[in-house]
């Protein structure tokens, strides 16, 4: 497995190179931040379109994201798109369940046990989760578990690779700025979702080895 694992990788050169880039970047930021650190950066540099924006780009980690990829890989690669229920159905499955292990507050709940709440300047409309279910975020689990996904079904071209996960990682900043997720949340999110767009599509393709096309 390790070693099908390995000629995926190299298979998509661009998407993986970026994703290891973005592994060391993140790894660094997490080593100089504090835990707030990443929620009050973007808390001084919010605004009006900064937060119309992300409450948007949030959403692509969403239900509505895996129907359009759904419905555009029952055109394109037809066999693969029933890849996608499955897929958000893993991802629900393996977010509530670390989410239960970790018991993690949001954001909201410990500004507020560290009496730092009335710092903070709300996305307006947003609604503000203080629940024990920050770690993993599970949006960013699901938009690198989905769009991982979608780059090892299509071909590998630099400017796709490089903007599918640019999208993901969109997601995953949309959750820091919204106040829904510290960064380290989003940086777990984003291996757990990979390693699980990994298996997802190895398994697949195991069982079509001849022809993994439509």
């Amino acid at each position: 497995m390790l070693t099908n694992l390995r000629s995926t990788v190299q298979e998509n050169k661009i998407y993986s190179i970026g994703f290891f880039a973005w592994l060391i970047l993140g790894a660094l930021i997490i080593s100089l931040i504090e835990k707030g650190d990443g929620i009050l950066f973007f808390n001084d540099h919010r605004s009006y379109y900064g937060d119309l924006f992300f409450r948007y780009a949030t959403m692509l980690g969403e239900e509505i994201t895996y129907l359009a990829i759904f419905i555009f890989l029952l055109i394109y690669r037809r066999r693969a798109a029933w890849l996608v229920p499955i897929t958000g159905g893993v991802v629900m499955l393996v977010s509530k369940g670390l989410k239960e292990i970790f018991q993690q507050n949001r954001p909201v709940a410990w500004f507020k046990e560290m009496d730092l709440f009335e710092v903070l300047n709300v996305v307006e409309g947003e609604p503000l989760f203080s629940g024990a279910s920050s770690f993993p975020s599970g949006h960013t689990m699901s938009a690198f578990a989905l769009f991982g996904l979608l780059a090892l079904l299509i071909p590998q071209k630099k400017s796709i690779a490089l903007g599918i996960l640019s999208i993901a990682l969109l997601v995953g900043i949309s959750r820091v700025y919204l106040i829904h997720h510290f960064f380290i949340d989003i940086y777990a999110g984003s291996i757990i979702g990979t390693l699980l767009a990994l298996v997802i599509f190895y398994l697949w393709s195991t069982f079509q080895p001849t022809d993994i096309r439509p």
